[in-house]
């Protein structure tokens, strides 16, 4: 410590040592002694100071000096960046506004300038990563998603080149209602009653998803899939396999036909009693499909064993798992099945058995492929506006009497039931309302054809029209066509739960399986879908 910290002190010491000096010089010298102590306090003050901030630096981690001094040129870099600000951008984002769809939000992006961007990225070290990050699954995940990479079909041309659902159209997650919501237990429930289903009806579909589960193959390279020759599975518990050998082939058909039911009835390879046996049939559609690519759009076909009926089958399928469940794996195979359906698609807007069928289209095989395009649109999946129109421009041309009438590939001058059934299905998925003059003259049409047996083909399209409008036509109908059915359930050993008429139209060379399949389906119509019409429908029609 100084002498002179004391200007007391030092101005004795001066008196005592020196000669007398005037008033002035005493001044002087005590103004010198007091600028001089003040800046040793300084001096001394910075040293401790100095010190304590030594001892704050020793002690601090090399991690936090790093760290500060990073910051500080980060923010020297941010200062720099303001002196030449680039334009503002804007950007549009869509947010879930209820059943007007998306609302557009316009969001600013903060300025900057590329050029220090490219100078902070020079200055960033590698990290080199030894091992692989392991991905926990969800504890509530009671069954794990499909393992894609355990299957044939190599799907990271998909994953690579196809936008997700969420970035091309609205996040299922974001959405008020869960896509076929109606196959949840309380609204099924709730339709179930409304819409003239019965416990009789229920228990004959559990019955029939069981006759499914012991039909389902369980080992081999065609594990998890079904077949037409269902009888060789059961070992001829139950008999009426396919007669024509053509079906045998047809094993993407056959299993769409199967899963189906499942998931009519609210069963997902995530949740349900047979959430193994569909997880099984879906690990098998999935690696069963042909992948290519046209025009750089990545694609999967159906066809192979069969034609665009299983195709629009399989993608029912695939597009309806999706929708229900969101599951990220399944997004991929669903779209991919969708952008066939558009490239396969006729020039005169209609699909045929071929892809783009130089024959033109034909309504019923239409019929599948507007499904699909639907179940997609439910799911949120890229669905492309002009194949929508283009089938509404074929549906044109082979309808008459105001749109009320539907032929197989041309007009036709009477109702030909199964073909009106399914342009009339197809009109009211495009856009045409309860009121329209085509819809109103066409339920009539389908109320004078009224049930007709065995013919599930025509009784499947015209159930889904006649429930869609409601009111006395479709009770009429509904009661005949359920009652019959529950009376008709084979209760035999080995074919429980299952149907098989004799002479069916369309169906019976397909045999038990398919037949199975449109009664079971028939009788979940009460909640399969929610009403078209109804004030609450979550299933809006196609944008057009």
């Amino acid at each position: 410590m100084s002498t002179a910290a004391n200007p007391d002190e030092a101005l004795g010491d001066d008196n005592a040592k020196g000669p007398k000096t005037d008033e002035n010089s005493i001044s002087d010298a005590v103004l010198n002694a007091d600028l001089v102590d003040a800046e040793e306090s300084e001096d001394e003050e910075e040293a401790v100071g100095t010190n304590h901030r030594f001892l704050f630096f020793q002690a601090m981690p090399a991690w936090l000096v790093s760290t500060l001094v990073h910051a500080l040129i980060l923010l020297i870099l941010g200062l720099v960046s303001i002196a030449d600000p680039i334009q503002i951008v804007n950007v549009l984002t869509a947010s879930s506004g209820g059943d007007d769809g998306p609302e557009i939000e316009e969001l600013s992006i903060e300025e900057f300038d590329p050029g220090e961007i490219e100078e902070a990225e020079e200055e960033t070290e590698e990290v080199e990563i030894t091992d692989p990050v392991e991905m926990v699954e969800p504890v509530a995940m009671e069954v794990p998603v499909l393992d894609i990479a355990a299957v044939p079909l190599d799907m990271s041309d998909f994953a690579a080149e196809m936008a997700p659902a969420a970035a091309t159209l609205q996040s299922m997650n974001a959405m008020s209602m869960k896509p076929m919501g109606s196959r949840s237990s309380e609204m099924k429930e709730k339709l179930l009653r409304k819409y003239g289903g019965t416990d009789s009806s229920e228990a004959a579909v559990t019955e029939a998803l069981k006759w499914f589960s012991r039909h389902q193959i369980k080992s081999g390279p065609t594990a998890g899939a079904w077949t037409f020759q269902h009888e060789l599975v059961c070992r001829g518990a139950c008999g009426n396999g396919c007669t024509k050998a053509s079906r045998a082939k047809q094993l993407n058909a056959a299993t769409s036909l199967a899963l189906l039911p499942f998931m009519g009835a609210g069963q997902t390879h995530l949740q349900g009693e047979f959430k193994n046996v569909v997880m099984g049939g879906l690990k098998f559609l999935i690696q069963n499909g042909k992948p290519g690519k046209e025009n750089g759009l990545p694609y999967i076909d159906y066809t192979g064993g069969g034609n665009m009926y299983d195709h629009g089958l399989a993608a029912i399928t695939l597009c309806e798992a999706y929708a229900m469940t969101g599951d990220p794996d399944l997004a991929g195979p669903a779209q991919a099945a969708l952008n066939f359906i558009a490239l396969a698609q006729c020039r005169d807007g209609g699909w045929r058995y071929g892809k783009r069928d130089s024959s033109g289209g034909d309504t019923s095989v239409v019929g599948w492929q507007v499904m699909a395009l639907k179940s997609g649109h439910m799911g949120h999946l890229m669905i492309p506006p002009n194949v929508i129109q283009g089938s509404t421009l074929f549906l044109d041309r082979v309808s008459s009497d105001g749109g009320s009438i539907y032929g197989y590939n041309k007009p036709s001058a009477t109702p030909r039931p199964a073909t009106t059934a399914v342009g009339l299905l197809c009109r009211m998925y495009t856009g045409w309302d309860k009121n329209h003059p085509g819809i109103k003259k066409g339920v009539g049409h389908l109320t004078k054809i009224g049930v007709k047996k065995p013919d599930l083909y025509y009784n499947y399209y015209a159930a889904q029209v006649l429930r869609h409008h409601g009111g006395k036509e479709w009770d009429k109908f509904n009661a005949e066509l359920r009652d019959w059915l529950v009376e008709t359930q084979d209760q035999s050993k080995g074919a429980k739960g299952s149907w098989y008429f004799n002479g069916a139209p369309h169906m019976s060379e397909a045999g038990r399986l398919c037949l199975t399949s449109f009664a079971t389906m028939i009788l979940e119509v009460y909640y399969r879908h929610m009403p078209l019409y109804a004030e609450a429908a979550a299933e809006e029609e196609f944008p057009l």
